[in-house]
């Protein structure tokens, strides 16, 4: 363990001058984790997706917000969530963490870029190519192939990418969808949405409204991860404390007020006809007679896949690679190049990448199997969380602030994940009893097995080290 440490320390001490600032973590933290996909989401719910966004923004991002903020000041070193497992339960526990983030990131990016694949060919104005199996598998590689040259020249090159591909793909658009919503509100006095007390408040089935719920609470989730690069923050302290609070609170202004736009434009039956996000952005530019509008947003959303990517490329390789002690995975994984950058790791990630985006996209039988390997993965990222909400209960006496409402923080996240986890294995609608029982048993099973796999993996090395 001591070797361990004074290796990372060592680590730091090469690293180069810290190139985050205060509004740099805000902007990582806003353009990584806000997803201008969710709102065609939450629009599709109508009026009430405002008090689902204010019910989860209470039950659990506040919680995740204050948690992820409070951890930072406490343990503000590089490696995030793993460190901060790994001071309060230990090495291996810390090594499972950094595990799950790494495992269930491989099935997110093929499918976050196949999004960008979508978006681009909107643009292009060959919506038709968002089927074709030959451009989306040589979109997705070309794109995840530039992310991982810039990730190779560290985190400044990729804070560069991130910021103003965000700031293209994800601000802009955003606040112009807002102000278009405000508009037409302002100018014709009415909206497609009838918003008042009774429309905004919860309705339907209470096991409906929890699953809602529980889709917009994870609309929100990933704060976290940004503390993994608190060696490259100037003052880790003060600027990643108030950083990850400010972006944090954007994250859900951006929400609440993107989702009324669209309901201003569109009623919700208007966005649940639509295929996704392009289509609503599609059926919005004809009702404003701006044929020009859906191509332009697909444009811009193109940057901001490019953003969110690369903060999810670089920030678990960082934790699995860069952070975990050295002796588990073989050393070269280690090794980082002279911009700090955990190259070997990065360049494996892209191998691995490539070799699942080629698999599942030339044989339709395999995607399907990818499919479920992709809600494996969800479930796998929910994980992580139980093990932050045991991280802050067991660090409650040093951290400040009313100890009440530091329980509280760890309830909400508790209660919160166990509410995601247990609606994630609700069946498709088209499934028969003999396929439910094999979905659902392919849903418990694989990250079961993912999980003894990390367990094994560390206990096997330490074995064979104390030998």
């Amino acid at each position: 363990m001591h070797t361990f440490l004074v290796w990372c320390d060592m680590s730091s001490s090469v690293s180069q001058t810290k190139v985050l600032g205060f509004r740099d973590v805000a902007l990582i933290t806003f353009i990584s984790n806000f997803g201008i996909r969710w709102l065609a989401v939450a629009a599709g719910i109508g009026a009430s997706a405002i008090s689902y966004w204010l019910l989860g923004a209470i039950l659990f991002f506040l919680p995740l917000m204050f948690v992820a903020a409070k951890l930072s000041r406490l343990y503000p070193e590089e490696g995030g969530v793993y460190k901060w497992t790994e001071h309060a339960l230990g090495e291996k526990n810390g090594f499972i963490v950094a595990w799950l983030y790494w495992v269930n990131n491989i099935f997110y990016y093929p499918a976050v870029l196949i999004f960008l694949a979508t978006n681009f060919a909107y643009f292009l104005g060959r919506p038709e190519l968002a089927n074709n199996h030959v451009y989306i598998t040589a979109c997705v590689l070309i794109a995840f192939w530039v992310i991982v040259i810039i990730s190779l020249f560290g985190l400044k090159a990729s804070k560069y990418l991130v910021e103003y591909g965000g700031l293209l793909g994800t601000i802009i658009p955003t606040i112009a969808l807002i102000l278009l919503g405000f508009f037409i509100l302002l100018v014709f006095g009415k909206s497609a949405t009838t918003f008042n007390f009774s429309a905004v408040l919860p309705g339907g089935h209470i096991l409906h409204s929890l699953s809602t719920l529980t889709i917009i609470m994870f609309a929100m989730a990933g704060v976290e991860v940004v503390p993994t690069f608190a060696n490259e923050v100037k003052n880790p302290r003060r600027d990643l404390y108030n950083g990850l609070i400010v972006g944090s609170l954007l994250i859900f202004v951006f929400y609440a007020l993107g989702t009324f736009a669209i309901n201003v434009m569109l009623t919700p039956s208007e966005v649940q006809n639509t295929s996704g996000l392009m289509q609503t952005f599609l059926v919005m530019g004809q009702k404003i007679h701006a044929p020009w509008f859906s191509r332009t947003m697909a444009f811009l959303l193109v940057f901001a896949e490019f953003a969110a990517v690369t903060i999810w490329l670089i920030a678990p390789v960082t934790m699995f690679f860069k952070c975990t002690p050295k002796g588990i995975l073989p050393d070269w994984l280690h090794k980082t190049n002279r911009y700090d950058s955990p190259a070997n790791a990065i360049l494996l990630m892209g191998v691995i990448i490539s070799v699942i985006t080629l698999v599942t996209n030339a044989l339709p039988s395999i995607n399907n199997m990818y499919q479920v390997l992709v809600l494996m993965a969800t479930i796998l990222y929910f994980i992580p969380y139980l093990f932050l909400a045991a991280v802050y209960y067991k660090s409650l006496d040093k951290l400040s602030g009313s100890r009440t409402l530091n329980m509280l923080y760890v309830i909400g996240i508790a209660v919160s994940i166990i509410l995601g986890i247990l609606f994630s294995f609700e069946p498709p609608a088209n499934l028969q009893w003999h396929g439910i029982i094999i979905y659902e048993l392919e849903l418990i099973l694989g990250p079961l097995i993912f999980i003894y796999l990390g367990y094994f993996i560390y206990i096997k090395k330490k074995q064979s080290q104390d030998s």
